[in-house]
């Protein structure tokens, strides 16, 4: 047991250093002088993660599982109801809902990630495929446990968001409706 674990720890630490240093194999990065805070930020974007990552074969048996926002649920139910939708504030309020839940829409600003933070989820890209990769027969695994059906359910809802947030932009501009500098 201790020697798993050890093994486990070790694995997980050689995988940082990897990820610190892949940051010239970044695609379009080579050659790219990564200073001192992108590699700090790479270090705690890994730091955030690495027990998430680590922990993945835990959703492939179905033990953890990804919570589904109430508002993709209510999507998915009616996504073009325009029940309770008469006032700008009330379609601008679900947008901001769905934004919330889906994160930045295509018009939206995208948040710029550093060269260290691209490195850090490289890094937690393999952590996670490592881990999951010692699940012998994962695809059956995974419809068997549930897992599979369970992210089926989630894509299904996330791509309901979407058609609804279109749906609600396209009710807003039509509307004339402007969202309020917060």
């Amino acid at each position: 047991m201790k020697t798993a674990r050890l093994h486990t720890v070790l694995s997980v630490m050689a995988v940082g250093l990897l990820g610190l240093g892949a940051c010239a194999s970044v695609p379009g990065l080579s050659g790219v002088q990564v200073n001192r805070e992108q590699a700090a930020q790479g270090g705690q974007t890994f730091a955030a993660g690495v027990g998430q990552a680590a922990t993945a074969p835990l959703d492939d048996l179905n033990l953890r599982r990804q919570e589904v926002p109430e508002v993709l649920i209510s999507a998915r139910r009616a996504p073009y109801a325009v029940d309770g939708l008469r006032r700008c504030a009330a379609v601008i309020a679900q947008i901001d809902d769905l934004d919330e839940a889906l994160g930045p829409d295509v018009d939206q600003a995208q948040p710029a990630a550093g060269t260290g933070e691209q490195a850090g989820n490289l890094a937690l890209d393999v952590v996670r495929d490592t881990a999951t990769d010692f699940i012998p027969l994962r695809s059956w695994v995974r419809r068997l446990s549930g897992a599979a059906a369970h992210d089926r359910e989630v894509q299904a809802a996330i791509r309901a968001g979407l058609v609804r947030r279109g749906f609600l932009k396209g009710i807003a501009r039509q509307r004339a409706c402007r969202r309020t500098a917060s």
